[in-house]
């Protein structure tokens, strides 16, 4: 029996697209979305979320800032963070307290030294997408951000600015997510001083 074919041109007036997916490519340390695009064209990334086409087009059209967006790992979406730029509360060094002496519950920033490791940790809040848990709760702010915003530690003679032993520096950006494990940090006695891009600096040491 022979075989009707189909008329294409029939099919063709009949034929339908199947429906792109879009999806959104982030980066797995800060969340921040690096691309958005139908998703045939990032089958190699790993960290991607699908979202629907209207905000895939509203971001690929830039009425939504792509640098704005952020991925909310729990719920799988999107959200518009705030871009952080951090400039100095004021241009006096200021000594960081020593936690024994603290009553600070929700350190923005907090350093932790290790006599034993000759070490300095340094860690953000955690409410700033840092490591560091507060005392009380906390509400984790979406931010990313600026990569250019350096905070600079002076290691000096305890409770003497003047006598500067080392001077570490740390990328704000650095400590999202993560710690900064400063090496060969062996000095017995010493203070710690910065100016302060935050309000509140504590120092552990161990």
């Amino acid at each position: 029996m022979e075989q009707k074919l189909m008329d294409f041109d029939q099919w063709i007036q009949n034929y339908k697209l199947p429906p792109i997916e879009f999806v959104a490519v982030f980066d797995p340390t800060t969340m921040a979305v690096t691309s958005v695009g139908p998703s045939h064209a990032f089958t190699d990334q790993k960290h991607k979320i699908t979202i629907d086409q209207e905000l895939a087009e509203s971001i690929i059209k830039s009425e939504i800032k792509i640098s704005n967006c952020v991925v909310d790992i729990n719920s799988n979406t999107i959200e518009v963070a705030e871009i952080q730029n951090m400039y100095k509360i004021d241009d006096i060094l200021h000594r960081i307290i020593s936690s024994k002496y603290s009553d600070i519950e929700k350190p923005d920033i907090y350093l932790t030294h290790s006599k034993k490791n000759k070490t300095l940790k340094i860690e953000l809040g955690k409410e700033f997408g840092g490591t560091k848990h507060p005392k009380i709760p906390y509400r984790q702010r979406n931010i990313i951000w600026d990569g250019d915003t350096v905070m600079d530690f002076y290691i000096t003679e305890y409770n003497d600015p003047n006598l500067t032993l080392e001077t570490v520096s740390v990328k704000i950006n650095e400590l999202v997510g993560k710690s900064k494990i400063i090496k060969n940090i062996s000095y017995e006695n010493f203070s710690v001083y910065t100016r302060r891009l935050f309000k509140n600096y504590v120092i552990a040491y161990r």
